[in-house]
């Protein structure tokens, strides 16, 4: 791109993030990068913050963040955090998220349970905050309802079946769990390190939390190992002792 420096690419939980510099201001950067995508690429309306949540905040004059979707690219997320410097010769930063959706829900909208009987409705509270309701779907009725953190913070939500949904916000540092039971009521838990967590949610929690909480195992809740038996005629019986875990 004209007028832009790639200062370096990394690997953050999987996902891709390009780090920039640029002379250019939030709109000429929009445009440029437009160009620079090809048709296909919109941007969803940005959202501008005056630095809250960045370790130099005090340095920073102005923060815009913003999202680019293609329809023909499903599931992809580009997110663009622009940030200008109070310093009048200092050239603005540009973090360029490349966020492949997987089984966890990331952005605003309506997600159905697997089965369907319940649905999960993200709204976004002003220009930050990300507010969640859980409604069953045959009533209309409402289940649960919370509010998750500021919406430019890492945060997910994670149906890991029908009557089990994740929320975890790094901004507020919030970890739930919400329990739907068939008798209409709902279990609300703040998750603890001694509470095993689905895969998906693990993958994508920050290193210092995956230092404290561990993931499940497929497969965790069955035997390791399934029930010897010993053949008839075994040339080479071992006895309760040998070879046999106890």
């Amino acid at each position: 791109m004209p007028d832009v420096k790639l200062e370096k690419k990394l690997k953050i939980q999987g996902q891709e993030a390009f780090i920039l510099k640029t002379s250019l201001g939030s709109g000429d950067f929009a445009k440029t990068l437009g160009k620079f995508l090809g048709d296909g690429w919109r941007r969803l309306a940005p959202d501008n913050h005056e630095g809250n949540g960045m370790a130099d905040g005090a340095n920073i004059a102005g923060l815009g963040f913003s999202v680019y979707r293609n329809a023909d690219f499903p599931g992809v997320d580009l997110q663009v955090i622009h940030a200008d410097y109070k310093k009048a010769d200092a050239d603005s930063r540009v973090t360029i998220l490349v966020i492949r959706h997987g089984p966890l829900v990331r952005d605003f909208g309506s997600f159905s349970s697997p089965d369907g009987t319940r649905r999960l409705e993200v709204k976004r509270r002003g220009k930050d905050l990300v507010d969640f309701e859980v409604f069953d779907s045959a009533s209309g009725k409402k289940l649960a309802s919370d509010s998750i953190g500021w919406s430019a913070m890492r945060w997910f939500l994670h149906w890991e079946d029908s009557s089990r949904l994740w929320g975890y916000g790094s901004d507020v540092q919030y970890f739930k769990l919400f329990e739907f039971k068939p008798d209409g009521s709902v279990a609300e838990t703040e998750v603890d390190v001694q509470m095993p967590v689905p895969t998906a949610i693990w993958d994508n929690l920050p290193s210092s939390l995956q230092k404290k909480y561990t993931a499940e195992q497929d497969g965790a809740d069955q035997p390791a190992t399934a029930p010897e038996t010993k053949p008839e005629g075994d040339p080479n019986p071992k006895t309760e002792s040998e070879g046999r875990p106890r």
